[in-house]
């Protein structure tokens, strides 16, 4: 099927503690793709308020040929109970809510007139056009999408029940093929697997998503969703199988996504390498200079006094896996 390049659909899915981020993604994808007209279509939880939605609208208004349309989820979705949202076992930041499992219904959600949207997480910056990205071919492929950095670890595998050579993929760039999603159904093997596997499910509905696109998936260079494991010291990936594409993705990557390392968050041990990036992007938005306290006030004072502790070198210095990143100087 033909897509014309002058017109995109984008979507992304927000509650109401992730609508200024939202608010920098679309800015810094307006900013970067002023020639393409685009719509983003933004799937609402029922926390977010009209104000929201003005605000996000008042990022595409300086921008010709971009607008805004807004899909509150459905009341029997909310109600759903949604697995690996409240393991403590995951040390999960606030921003893993059940807004994550919305994308699953993407195909009833957007009008059956688009056969096909990117999907873009509200923690994502974009730093180039997305247009060669747009006019992938997906062929007779659900998605396409690049490979998660965590994945050589085989626990993955094992726990999903799919062979490595599959790979698993990240969730939160997606280039959705709606017609396929349609004409499969596909929404009623997300739920069976739901329903089945709850207790498999870790990565909440990227694990659905990876088991029932196990091999109906087109893979994306790592430079279109260079997630934060890719940039760690310690990687859970096979090195080798990705070292020259890694080389353009560190250095100038077209999507930068803060799986880890939120760049608004008040608080930051490690600093990820692309925070000034995302900073700029928000300075250009009404929530220029906006950082958010998303630690409970006992976490602050531990982090407090193990930081004083350190400075005045009572307290160990923080191990290389604790320090995180490894050093890059990217283009901006």
């Amino acid at each position: 099927m033909f897509y014309p390049m002058n017109k995109m659909d984008i979507v992304a899915c927000t509650d109401r503690g992730f609508v200024m981020p939202t608010g920098v993604m679309m800015q810094s994808v307006c900013v970067n793709n002023l020639d393409v007209d685009i719509t983003f279509h933004i799937v609402l939880d029922d926390d977010v308020t009209k104000e929201d939605q003005h605000d996000l609208e008042n990022v595409v208004t300086s921008f010709k040929g971009k607008s805004v349309e807004f899909y509150p989820v459905s009341e029997y979705i909310t109600k759903i109970a949604f697995p690996a949202l409240n393991d403590p076992t995951l040390a999960n930041s606030p921003s893993i809510t059940r807004t994550t499992y919305f994308r699953l219904w993407l195909a009833e959600f957007l009008p059956s007139t688009i056969d096909k949207v990117l999907y873009l997480d509200g923690d994502i910056i974009v730093r180039h056009s997305l247009l060669p990205l747009w006019i992938t071919d997906l062929g007779n492929d659900a998605v396409a999408v690049v490979p998660d950095g965590f994945n050589g670890m085989m626990e993955i595998y094992q726990r999903l029940g799919y062979p490595s050579k599959l790979c698993y993929f990240n969730a939160g760039v997606m280039l959705v093929n709606l017609k396929y999603w349609r004409e499969h159904m596909v929404v009623k093997d997300f739920l069976e697997y739901l329903e089945t596997h709850a207790e498999d499910i870790l990565y909440q509905d990227q694990d659905v998503l990876n088991v029932v696109f196990k091999d109906k998936k087109t893979i994306l260079p790592i430079k279109y969703n260079l997630v934060s494991s890719y940039l760690w010291k310690i990687p859970l990936f096979d090195v080798n199988k990705f070292e020259k594409e890694l080389i353009e993705a560190f250095t100038d990557p077209v999507i930068v996504h803060f799986i880890a390392g939120k760049p608004w968050y008040v608080y930051q041990r490690c600093p990820h390498p692309f925070k000034n990036t995302w900073n700029k992007y928000q300075n250009q938005t009404k929530w220029k200079g906006v950082k958010i306290e998303h630690r409970p006030f006992k976490l602050r004072v531990i982090n407090f006094m193990a930081d004083l502790l350190r400075k005045w070198k009572l307290k160990a210095q923080l191990s290389v896996k604790d320090r995180g990143y490894i050093d890059i100087n990217p283009i901006d």
